[in-house]
């Protein structure tokens, strides 16, 4: 449209003298514009000269004074905003849970100068803000709360407490298919994640498995099991490297997940899961051998927090959640001994959350009293290689699923995640998946500390130590445990 205008339709296809005269007719006042700025200021004066100026003095003051009424409505607009009661910066707090709403709140209660509102908006789901509600500066709630259609959220006014798109982290099949793609790019590293293929069944065609489930099979390049000898329908042994464990992408809470050796066994899995699992991407990863503690596996949940456009930070208080069930000698259809999230464990006392959740760091006397350390001093060091290997994982991770369309970042956005990981018997560290809105409340009274300095944390970062809020010296200073392990880079035109 812009060559239309200059050249008009016939030329479009013909001479371009007239298009480069103007060219070089633009190119030289630029230069001469150049020439003007880099002088003295000892030229003649002329309209659009700035010989005028004052030393020291920047072009915007000049021309500022030069020419006073264009600037009027501006300086109008500044003076009164300057003058303007400065107003206390308002947050909206509505998490279901109340464990975690309660610890917010409380985080809040330690920053007088904001205040606190806990309505959620009856307007999350359109167009509009909420016009009941007072203009809000940030929004810790549920993802279903945050307004992110609004206007206010595209223009960058408040903080939410989500990203709009992060499938590329939390949905188990995005979250492979990145890992494995950062795996061929990176030959020469330690992997980050286990071997991973996706089974993605054609839509329209998820109860037709006759059909669906070898086409989808032959799309995800997987090599088949090893199924020599009748090995392939064992139910019982878990270590000649043919199991393989199969996750539905978008399942939470271990539902769905279970254990396979065999073609027929993955077959069978895949018609037992329901309508909504099926509709999505199934994950077969390899299960690998875990580090034993007192004869039972465990995993490693480890908090991230992500601010803005981008930094990572993690949380160096890492949780280790054991099965409550022995390993040796577990069947694999004795999944409690194998899937270790504390939602599929019992339960039913305080003794058994103790074995079930505690801190990484606690767990010192169980790595000596099973062999796996000589003594406390190397168990600590242990400790702190996983710590290491996990940050640099994470790092990793972020920067890889960062260059992904499947995860979109904001700078007036923030969220935590919570990430599983594994440790093999050769202290190999393994990341399994990452999950967004963790459940925090799983902690306990015991362990309510570790939550509550996560939640401080996460204000300081995302409020005390913001430019944008008002914070008090105290606030803005004071220390943040949360490891920063990455941070985007700008790029350069």
């Amino acid at each position: 449209a812009a060559l239309q205008d200059i050249l008009g339709e016939s030329a479009l296809g013909g001479d371009l003298s007239e298009f480069a005269a103007l060219l070089s007719a633009r190119r030289a006042a630029a230069d001469s514009s150049d020439e003007d700025e880099s002088g003295d200021g000892d030229s003649d004066t002329a309209p659009g000269d700035d010989s005028g100026r004052q030393p020291g003095e920047s072009h915007a003051d000049y021309y500022r004074r030069l020419y006073p009424e264009r600037f009027a409505e501006e300086d109008t607009a500044a003076q009164a905003a300057a003058e303007a009661p400065v107003t206390e910066p308002l947050a909206l707090v509505t998490i279901e849970d109340e464990y975690v709403q309660n610890l917010v709140l409380k985080a809040f209660e330690r920053r007088p100068h904001w205040r606190v509102c806990t309505t959620v908006p009856a307007a999350a789901e359109g167009a509009d803000m909420d016009e009941s509600l007072e203009p809000y500066d940030l929004h810790w709630g549920e993802y279903e709360h945050l307004e992110f259609f609004s206007p206010r959220f595209a223009a960058g006014h408040f903080m939410a407490s989500c990203y709009y798109n992060r499938k590329g982290l939390i949905r188990k099949g995005h979250l492979a298919h990145i890992m494995e793609k950062w795996r061929t790019k990176n030959p020469d590293k330690a992997p980050l994640a286990p071997k991973s293929y996706i089974l993605t069944l054609e839509s329209g065609k998820e109860n037709d498995l006759d059909t669906s489930f070898p086409a989808a099979l032959a799309r995800s390049s997987f090599p088949g099991f090893n199924e020599g000898q009748g090995a392939g329908e064992a139910r019982d042994v878990v270590d000649d490297g043919n199991v393989w464990i199969l996750k539905p992408s978008v399942t939470n809470q271990a539902q769905g997940i279970c254990l396979v050796r065999s073609e027929a066994q993955l077959r069978e899995a895949i018609e037992r899961a329901d309508d909504m699992q099926r509709a999505g991407d199934f994950v077969l990863q390899q299960y690998l051998e875990p580090l034993l503690l007192d004869g039972r596996k465990f995993h490693l949940r480890v908090f991230m927090l992500l601010v803005g456009n981008l930094t990572a930070y993690v949380s160096p208080d890492f949780l280790a959640i054991f099965s409550l069930e022995q390993y040796a000698g577990a069947s694999l259809d004795e999944t409690r001994a194998h899937l270790t999230n504390i939602s599929h464990q019992q339960v039913l006392s305080l003794e058994d959350q103790h074995r079930c959740m505690r801190l990484f760091a606690e767990t010192a006397p169980d790595m000596m009293a099973a062999g796996v350390a000589a003594d406390e001093a190397e168990a600590n060091e242990r400790i702190a290689a996983v710590q290491e290997r996990v940050f640099a994982i994470v790092a990793d991770m972020v920067a890889a699923a960062s260059s992904e369309l499947t995860f979109q970042t904001r700078k007036n956005c923030f969220e935590l995640f919570g990430l599983d990981f594994m440790i093999d018997p050769e202290w190999g560290v393994w990341l399994l998946e990452a999950n967004a809105e963790p459940d925090l409340s799983k902690a306990g009274d015991r362990l309510q500390g570790v939550i509550d300095d996560i939640l401080q944390d996460t204000l300081k970062l995302v409020v005390d130590h913001n430019p944008r809020f008002p914070s008090t010296a105290e606030a803005a200073a004071a220390p943040v445990r949360l490891r920063e392990v990455y941070q985007r880079a700008g790029r350069a035109w």
